[in-house]
Protein backbone atom coordinates (compact mmCIF):
# COMPACT_ATOMS: atom_id res chain seq x y z
CA UNK A 1 0.00 0.00 0.00
CA UNK A 2 1.49 3.35 -1.33
CA UNK A 3 2.00 6.07 1.25
CA UNK A 4 1.50 9.86 0.20
CA UNK A 5 2.83 12.90 1.37
CA UNK A 6 2.39 16.59 0.17
CA UNK A 7 3.28 19.66 1.94
CA UNK A 8 -0.18 21.11 1.53
CA UNK A 9 -1.95 18.68 3.37
CA UNK A 10 -1.38 17.89 7.18
CA UNK A 11 -1.87 14.07 8.41
CA UNK A 12 -1.75 12.52 11.77
CA UNK A 13 0.86 9.81 12.11
CA UNK A 14 2.32 7.94 15.17
CA UNK A 15 5.37 9.60 16.70
CA UNK A 16 7.98 6.98 16.25
CA UNK A 17 10.06 5.75 18.91
CA UNK A 18 13.54 6.66 19.62
CA UNK A 19 16.14 4.15 18.49
CA UNK A 20 17.21 3.96 22.14
CA UNK A 21 14.33 2.55 23.49
CA UNK A 22 12.86 1.10 20.17
CA UNK A 23 12.84 -2.56 19.99
CA UNK A 24 12.96 -2.74 16.73
CA UNK A 25 17.04 -2.02 17.04
CA UNK A 26 17.60 -5.22 18.82
CA UNK A 27 17.79 -8.48 17.60
CA UNK A 28 15.29 -11.10 19.00
CA UNK A 29 17.42 -13.76 18.48
CA UNK A 30 20.40 -14.85 20.77
CA UNK A 31 22.30 -16.63 17.79
CA UNK A 32 22.07 -13.29 15.22
CA UNK A 33 25.66 -12.91 14.90
CA UNK A 34 25.97 -16.25 13.01
CA UNK A 35 24.48 -14.72 10.45
CA UNK A 36 26.65 -13.62 7.13
CA UNK A 37 27.07 -9.98 7.32
CA UNK A 38 24.01 -8.02 5.41
CA UNK A 39 21.73 -10.86 6.46
CA UNK A 40 18.18 -9.27 7.50
CA UNK A 41 17.04 -9.66 10.95
CA UNK A 42 13.66 -7.77 11.03
CA UNK A 43 11.79 -5.51 8.69
CA UNK A 44 8.76 -3.30 9.18
CA UNK A 45 6.90 -1.05 7.16
CA UNK A 46 7.36 3.06 8.10
CA UNK A 47 5.93 6.19 7.22
CA UNK A 48 8.59 9.21 6.37
CA UNK A 49 8.36 12.48 5.45
CA UNK A 50 9.96 13.67 1.96
CA UNK A 51 8.52 16.83 2.18
CA UNK A 52 11.77 18.89 1.66
CA UNK A 53 11.79 17.49 -2.11
CA UNK A 54 10.58 19.58 -4.78
CA UNK A 55 7.19 17.36 -5.86
CA UNK A 56 4.20 18.14 -4.43
CA UNK A 57 3.08 14.90 -3.69
CA UNK A 58 5.15 11.63 -3.64
CA UNK A 59 3.38 8.61 -3.64
CA UNK A 60 6.17 5.49 -2.41
CA UNK A 61 6.48 2.45 0.06
CA UNK A 62 8.78 2.86 2.78
CA UNK A 63 10.57 -0.33 4.93
CA UNK A 64 13.59 -0.37 7.46
CA UNK A 65 15.58 -3.43 7.96
CA UNK A 66 17.87 -4.53 10.55
CA UNK A 67 20.89 -6.25 9.15
CA UNK A 68 24.04 -8.00 10.39
CA UNK A 69 27.05 -5.51 10.12
CA UNK A 70 30.59 -4.59 11.37
CA UNK A 71 31.64 -2.51 13.81
CA UNK A 72 35.33 -0.80 13.25
CA UNK A 73 36.86 -3.62 14.91
CA UNK A 74 35.36 -5.85 12.10
CA UNK A 75 33.33 -7.71 15.13
CA UNK A 76 29.44 -8.26 13.82
CA UNK A 77 27.32 -5.71 15.12
CA UNK A 78 23.94 -4.61 13.74
CA UNK A 79 21.97 -1.22 12.24
CA UNK A 80 19.25 0.01 10.35
CA UNK A 81 18.59 0.88 6.47
CA UNK A 82 15.58 2.48 5.11
CA UNK A 83 13.92 1.34 1.67
CA UNK A 84 12.12 4.18 0.36
CA UNK A 85 10.60 2.79 -3.25
CA UNK A 86 8.70 5.80 -5.18
CA UNK A 87 6.05 5.17 -7.20
CA UNK A 88 6.82 3.93 -10.71
CA UNK A 89 10.66 3.08 -9.08
CA UNK A 90 13.25 1.30 -11.21
CA UNK A 91 13.86 -1.62 -8.82
CA UNK A 92 16.99 -2.65 -10.55
CA UNK A 93 18.37 0.53 -9.44
CA UNK A 94 19.79 1.85 -6.04
CA UNK A 95 20.47 5.34 -4.80
CA UNK A 96 22.11 4.79 -1.49
CA UNK A 97 21.97 8.20 -0.05
CA UNK A 98 24.23 8.21 3.15
CA UNK A 99 22.74 11.69 4.90
CA UNK A 100 25.03 13.78 6.73
CA UNK A 101 23.55 13.58 10.31
CA UNK A 102 27.10 14.45 12.00
CA UNK A 103 25.96 12.81 15.51
CA UNK A 104 27.82 11.14 18.69
CA UNK A 105 23.80 9.96 19.30
CA UNK A 106 21.94 6.67 18.46
CA UNK A 107 18.70 8.87 18.35
CA UNK A 108 19.59 11.04 15.68
CA UNK A 109 19.83 7.93 13.11
CA UNK A 110 18.31 8.73 9.93
CA UNK A 111 15.69 5.79 10.32
CA UNK A 112 13.98 7.80 13.24
CA UNK A 113 14.47 11.31 11.65
CA UNK A 114 12.90 10.51 8.40
CA UNK A 115 9.96 9.53 9.93
CA UNK A 116 6.67 11.97 10.75
CA UNK A 117 6.99 13.32 14.07
CA UNK A 118 10.43 12.87 15.12
CA UNK A 119 11.89 15.57 17.38
CA UNK A 120 13.49 18.82 16.14
CA UNK A 121 17.12 17.77 17.41
CA UNK A 122 16.98 14.84 14.05
CA UNK A 123 15.06 16.20 11.61
CA UNK A 124 17.35 19.51 9.97
CA UNK A 125 20.14 16.37 9.72
CA UNK A 126 17.77 13.82 7.62
CA UNK A 127 14.71 14.84 6.28
CA UNK A 128 15.79 18.63 5.45
CA UNK A 129 18.94 16.74 3.43
CA UNK A 130 17.05 14.55 1.17
CA UNK A 131 16.19 17.87 -0.98
CA UNK A 132 19.30 16.94 -2.38
CA UNK A 133 18.33 14.23 -4.80
CA UNK A 134 15.00 16.04 -5.54
CA UNK A 135 16.15 15.93 -9.46
CA UNK A 136 16.24 12.51 -9.87
CA UNK A 137 13.23 11.69 -7.44
CA UNK A 138 11.02 13.31 -10.44
CA UNK A 139 12.22 10.51 -12.86
CA UNK A 140 9.17 9.03 -14.61
CA UNK A 141 11.19 5.91 -13.19
CA UNK A 142 13.39 7.16 -10.06
CA UNK A 143 15.66 4.44 -8.52
CA UNK A 144 15.06 2.83 -5.43
CA UNK A 145 16.40 4.78 -2.32
CA UNK A 146 18.44 3.03 0.41
CA UNK A 147 19.22 5.37 3.86
CA UNK A 148 21.45 3.61 6.04
CA UNK A 149 21.84 4.39 9.86
CA UNK A 150 25.67 4.22 9.05
CA UNK A 151 27.39 5.55 12.12
CA UNK A 152 25.68 1.93 13.83
CA UNK A 153 24.61 1.58 17.12
CA UNK A 154 27.71 3.31 19.09
CA UNK A 155 26.85 6.44 16.98
CA UNK A 156 30.39 6.65 15.85
CA UNK A 157 30.53 9.59 14.10
CA UNK A 158 34.08 10.32 11.81
CA UNK A 159 35.04 6.87 12.66
CA UNK A 160 35.42 5.88 8.53
CA UNK A 161 36.01 2.53 8.35
CA UNK A 162 32.78 1.64 10.18
CA UNK A 163 30.28 4.03 8.21
CA UNK A 164 31.89 2.18 5.17
CA UNK A 165 30.99 -1.18 6.35
CA UNK A 166 27.95 -0.32 7.37
CA UNK A 167 26.88 1.48 4.16
CA UNK A 168 28.23 -1.55 2.36
CA UNK A 169 26.26 -3.85 3.88
CA UNK A 170 23.36 -2.12 4.00
CA UNK A 171 23.70 -2.42 0.49
CA UNK A 172 24.04 -6.27 0.71
CA UNK A 173 20.84 -6.28 2.83
CA UNK A 174 18.97 -3.73 0.45
CA UNK A 175 19.39 -6.57 -2.64
CA UNK A 176 18.75 -9.55 -0.31
CA UNK A 177 15.53 -7.92 0.98
CA UNK A 178 13.51 -8.53 -2.56
CA UNK A 179 10.87 -10.69 -1.10
CA UNK A 180 9.90 -7.43 1.48
CA UNK A 181 10.46 -4.54 -0.91
CA UNK A 182 10.83 -6.33 -4.93
CA UNK A 183 14.10 -4.72 -4.98
CA UNK A 184 16.34 -6.95 -7.89
CA UNK A 185 19.24 -9.19 -6.72
CA UNK A 186 21.68 -8.12 -9.13
CA UNK A 187 20.01 -4.29 -8.83
CA UNK A 188 22.78 -1.55 -10.29
CA UNK A 189 23.90 0.64 -7.32
CA UNK A 190 25.37 4.41 -7.30
CA UNK A 191 26.68 5.72 -4.11
CA UNK A 192 25.94 9.57 -3.24
CA UNK A 193 26.39 11.39 -0.01
CA UNK A 194 27.30 15.64 0.54
CA UNK A 195 30.26 16.44 4.15
CA UNK A 196 29.38 14.13 6.23
CA UNK A 197 27.52 11.91 4.38
CA UNK A 198 29.86 12.20 1.76
CA UNK A 199 32.71 10.64 4.02
CA UNK A 200 30.79 7.47 4.47
CA UNK A 201 30.52 7.72 0.97
CA UNK A 202 33.98 7.48 0.38
CA UNK A 203 34.59 5.30 3.07
CA UNK A 204 32.32 2.75 1.41
CA UNK A 205 33.96 3.27 -2.16
CA UNK A 206 37.83 3.74 -0.80
CA UNK A 207 36.48 -0.50 1.08
CA UNK A 208 34.21 -1.51 -1.27
CA UNK A 209 36.18 -4.15 -3.45
CA UNK A 210 38.70 -5.12 0.08
CA UNK A 211 35.49 -5.38 1.86
CA UNK A 212 32.30 -6.58 -0.33
CA UNK A 213 33.15 -6.40 -3.93
CA UNK A 214 30.16 -8.60 -4.11
CA UNK A 215 28.35 -5.10 -3.50
CA UNK A 216 27.28 -3.82 -7.61
CA UNK A 217 27.99 -0.46 -7.44
CA UNK A 218 28.37 1.37 -10.79
CA UNK A 219 29.51 5.01 -9.98
CA UNK A 220 29.68 7.15 -6.73
CA UNK A 221 28.88 10.70 -6.55
CA UNK A 222 31.10 12.79 -3.60
CA UNK A 223 30.60 16.26 -2.02
CA UNK A 224 32.41 18.98 0.92
CA UNK A 225 34.37 15.99 1.09
CA UNK A 226 36.08 16.00 4.92
CA UNK A 227 38.98 14.02 3.97
CA UNK A 228 41.33 14.46 6.87
CA UNK A 229 40.02 14.71 10.27
CA UNK A 230 42.61 16.51 11.79
CA UNK A 231 43.36 19.55 9.29
CA UNK A 232 39.48 19.66 9.66
CA UNK A 233 39.31 20.02 13.49
CA UNK A 234 41.95 22.60 13.17
CA UNK A 235 40.10 24.43 10.80
CA UNK A 236 37.20 24.38 13.05
CA UNK A 237 38.58 25.49 16.30
CA UNK A 238 36.63 28.75 16.67
CA UNK A 239 34.70 28.96 13.88
CA UNK A 240 32.63 25.88 14.39
CA UNK A 241 33.24 24.44 17.63
CA UNK A 242 30.19 22.12 17.98
CA UNK A 243 31.33 19.85 15.06
CA UNK A 244 34.63 19.43 16.72
CA UNK A 245 32.79 18.10 20.09
CA UNK A 246 30.47 15.85 17.88
CA UNK A 247 33.38 14.31 16.30
CA UNK A 248 35.66 13.95 19.76
CA UNK A 249 32.89 12.32 20.79
CA UNK A 250 32.31 10.12 17.76
CA UNK A 251 36.21 8.89 18.00
CA UNK A 252 35.33 8.31 21.85
CA UNK A 253 32.81 6.01 21.20
CA UNK A 254 34.28 3.75 19.17
CA UNK A 255 37.46 3.87 21.15
CA UNK A 256 36.81 3.10 25.12
CA UNK A 257 40.38 3.49 25.69
CA UNK A 258 40.17 7.14 23.77
CA UNK A 259 36.92 7.87 25.93
CA UNK A 260 38.63 6.92 30.00
CA UNK A 261 41.31 9.41 28.62
CA UNK A 262 39.52 11.90 27.15
CA UNK A 263 37.19 12.18 30.31
CA UNK A 264 39.86 11.95 32.71
CA UNK A 265 41.76 15.03 31.15
CA UNK A 266 38.14 17.11 30.74
CA UNK A 267 37.66 19.98 33.35
CA UNK A 268 35.26 18.58 35.62
CA UNK A 269 33.13 21.92 34.99
CA UNK A 270 33.09 21.60 31.18
CA UNK A 271 32.15 17.69 31.61
CA UNK A 272 28.00 18.16 30.94
CA UNK A 273 28.96 20.81 28.85
CA UNK A 274 31.27 18.34 26.42
CA UNK A 275 28.94 15.34 26.44
CA UNK A 276 25.70 17.28 25.95
CA UNK A 277 26.10 16.22 22.35
CA UNK A 278 25.29 12.53 23.73
CA UNK A 279 21.95 13.23 23.95
CA UNK A 280 21.12 15.67 21.54
CA UNK A 281 18.16 14.49 20.06
CA UNK A 282 17.73 12.01 23.09
CA UNK A 283 14.85 14.51 24.87
CA UNK A 284 16.89 14.93 28.35
CA UNK A 285 14.62 16.30 30.53
CA UNK A 286 17.57 19.28 31.42
CA UNK A 287 19.40 20.28 27.92
CA UNK A 288 23.26 20.66 28.99
CA UNK A 289 24.78 24.20 28.16
CA UNK A 290 24.69 24.46 24.36
CA UNK A 291 28.34 24.40 22.99
CA UNK A 292 29.30 28.13 20.78
CA UNK A 293 30.70 28.20 17.93
CA UNK A 294 33.50 30.20 19.39
CA UNK A 295 34.36 28.39 21.85
CA UNK A 296 38.30 27.00 22.37
CA UNK A 297 37.30 23.71 23.11
CA UNK A 298 40.93 22.89 23.83
CA UNK A 299 40.93 24.96 26.82
CA UNK A 300 38.43 22.33 28.50
CA UNK A 301 41.25 20.02 28.68
CA UNK A 302 44.24 19.74 30.97
CA UNK A 303 46.52 19.13 28.15
CA UNK A 304 45.18 21.60 25.52
CA UNK A 305 44.86 19.61 22.39
CA UNK A 306 47.19 16.71 23.27
CA UNK A 307 44.99 14.29 22.32
CA UNK A 308 45.10 15.00 18.92
CA UNK A 309 49.02 13.70 19.27
CA UNK A 310 48.26 10.94 21.62
CA UNK A 311 45.40 9.43 19.73
CA UNK A 312 47.26 10.33 16.12
CA UNK A 313 47.60 6.90 15.01
CA UNK A 314 43.68 6.11 16.02
CA UNK A 315 42.68 9.04 14.18
CA UNK A 316 44.98 8.70 10.95
CA UNK A 317 43.19 4.66 11.07
CA UNK A 318 39.50 6.22 11.18
CA UNK A 319 39.87 9.91 9.72
CA UNK A 320 42.33 10.18 6.60
CA UNK A 321 41.02 9.09 3.34
CA UNK A 322 42.93 7.98 0.63
CA UNK A 323 45.15 5.61 2.47
CA UNK A 324 43.45 1.99 1.32
CA UNK A 325 43.65 3.29 -2.47
CA UNK A 326 45.74 1.04 -4.72
CA UNK A 327 45.51 -0.62 -8.10
CA UNK A 328 44.35 -3.47 -6.94
CA UNK A 329 41.54 -2.12 -4.84
CA UNK A 330 40.48 1.46 -6.57
CA UNK A 331 37.04 1.67 -7.77
CA UNK A 332 36.75 0.52 -11.52
CA UNK A 333 33.50 2.46 -11.98
CA UNK A 334 33.64 6.63 -12.20
CA UNK A 335 33.40 8.73 -9.48
CA UNK A 336 32.09 12.37 -9.93
CA UNK A 337 33.57 14.37 -6.76
CA UNK A 338 32.59 17.81 -6.07
CA UNK A 339 33.00 20.64 -3.53
CA UNK A 340 32.65 24.40 -2.86
CA UNK A 341 36.35 26.52 -3.56
CA UNK A 342 35.47 28.37 0.07
CA UNK A 343 34.51 25.96 1.57
CA UNK A 344 36.67 25.91 5.05
CA UNK A 345 34.32 23.51 6.89
CA UNK A 346 36.01 20.69 5.80
CA UNK A 347 39.43 20.50 4.30
CA UNK A 348 41.74 22.74 2.44
CA UNK A 349 40.69 22.67 -1.44
CA UNK A 350 44.29 21.03 -2.37
CA UNK A 351 43.25 17.66 0.14
CA UNK A 352 40.54 17.09 -2.47
CA UNK A 353 42.94 17.79 -5.54
CA UNK A 354 45.41 15.22 -4.14
CA UNK A 355 42.74 12.07 -3.12
CA UNK A 356 41.16 13.13 -7.13
CA UNK A 357 44.53 12.62 -7.99
CA UNK A 358 45.63 9.14 -6.28
CA UNK A 359 42.30 7.79 -7.34
CA UNK A 360 43.16 8.84 -11.24
CA UNK A 361 46.70 7.33 -10.64
CA UNK A 362 45.33 4.21 -9.28
CA UNK A 363 43.38 3.50 -12.41
CA UNK A 364 39.73 4.77 -11.40
CA UNK A 365 37.67 7.48 -14.27
CA UNK A 366 37.23 11.00 -11.67
CA UNK A 367 35.01 13.97 -12.84
CA UNK A 368 35.89 16.45 -10.46
CA UNK A 369 33.69 19.88 -10.20
CA UNK A 370 34.54 23.39 -8.16
CA UNK A 371 32.05 25.59 -7.63
CA UNK A 372 34.94 28.30 -6.97
CA UNK A 373 32.28 30.96 -4.98
CA UNK A 374 30.65 28.70 -2.85
CA UNK A 375 30.86 28.23 0.62
CA UNK A 376 30.39 24.31 2.04
CA UNK A 377 26.20 24.62 1.99
CA UNK A 378 25.66 26.72 -0.71
CA UNK A 379 27.98 23.96 -2.66
CA UNK A 380 25.52 21.51 -1.62
CA UNK A 381 22.58 23.10 -2.93
CA UNK A 382 24.19 23.98 -6.22
CA UNK A 383 26.28 20.99 -7.05
CA UNK A 384 23.85 18.16 -5.69
CA UNK A 385 21.44 18.57 -8.36
CA UNK A 386 24.38 18.30 -11.29
CA UNK A 387 25.58 15.49 -9.22
CA UNK A 388 22.31 14.04 -10.06
CA UNK A 389 22.57 14.46 -13.49
CA UNK A 390 25.51 12.43 -12.94
CA UNK A 391 24.29 9.43 -11.57
CA UNK A 392 21.34 9.41 -14.01
CA UNK A 393 23.73 9.36 -17.17
CA UNK A 394 25.57 6.63 -14.60
CA UNK A 395 22.39 4.53 -14.42
CA UNK A 396 21.58 5.48 -18.32
CA UNK A 397 25.24 3.73 -19.48
CA UNK A 398 25.05 7.37 -21.51
CA UNK A 399 28.15 9.39 -22.73
CA UNK A 400 27.43 12.54 -20.25
CA UNK A 401 29.60 15.71 -21.27
CA UNK A 402 29.21 18.03 -17.72
CA UNK A 403 31.09 20.72 -19.73
CA UNK A 404 27.26 21.48 -21.06
CA UNK A 405 26.39 21.83 -18.41
CA UNK A 406 28.87 23.58 -15.57
CA UNK A 407 31.25 25.92 -17.20
CA UNK A 408 28.26 28.40 -17.90
CA UNK A 409 25.56 30.14 -16.46
CA UNK A 410 22.52 29.45 -19.12
CA UNK A 411 21.34 32.87 -18.62
CA UNK A 412 24.87 34.74 -18.94
CA UNK A 413 28.14 33.87 -19.92
CA UNK A 414 29.59 34.07 -15.84
CA UNK A 415 31.42 31.05 -14.96
CA UNK A 416 29.97 28.96 -11.78
CA UNK A 417 31.86 25.99 -12.02
CA UNK A 418 35.33 24.81 -12.75
CA UNK A 419 35.86 21.10 -14.28
CA UNK A 420 39.04 18.63 -14.02
CA UNK A 421 38.23 15.85 -15.79
CA UNK A 422 41.58 14.55 -16.75
CA UNK A 423 41.22 11.05 -15.81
Amino acid sequence: MLGTLSRAESQVFNIPELPSRDAFYTPDASDWADNKLGTILDYRQVNIDLSTTSSDIIDYDAFQLLYVTSDLNLQKTTSVTTIIIPQGANTSRILSHQLAYDAPDVNCSPSYGIQPGANAGALPFTRDLMGLISEILEDDHPPVLNIPDYEGSNAAFTVGPQSGYQTLDSLRAATASGWITSIEADAEIAVFGYSGGGYASEWAVELHRDYAEDVNIIGAALGGLPTNILTTYQNMIGLFSPLNVWAMLGMMNAFPHMNQWMEEDLKPERLEQFNGPRQRCSEPEVPPAPIQPNDDVNSWFEHGDYFLTKFEPEITEIGIMGRHISTATAPKYPLYIFRGGLDVLTSPHEDTVALKEKFCREGTSVTFVLWPFHTHVPASEAGSPYAMKWVRKVFEVAAYDPKLDYLFDGESDIIIAVLDIDC
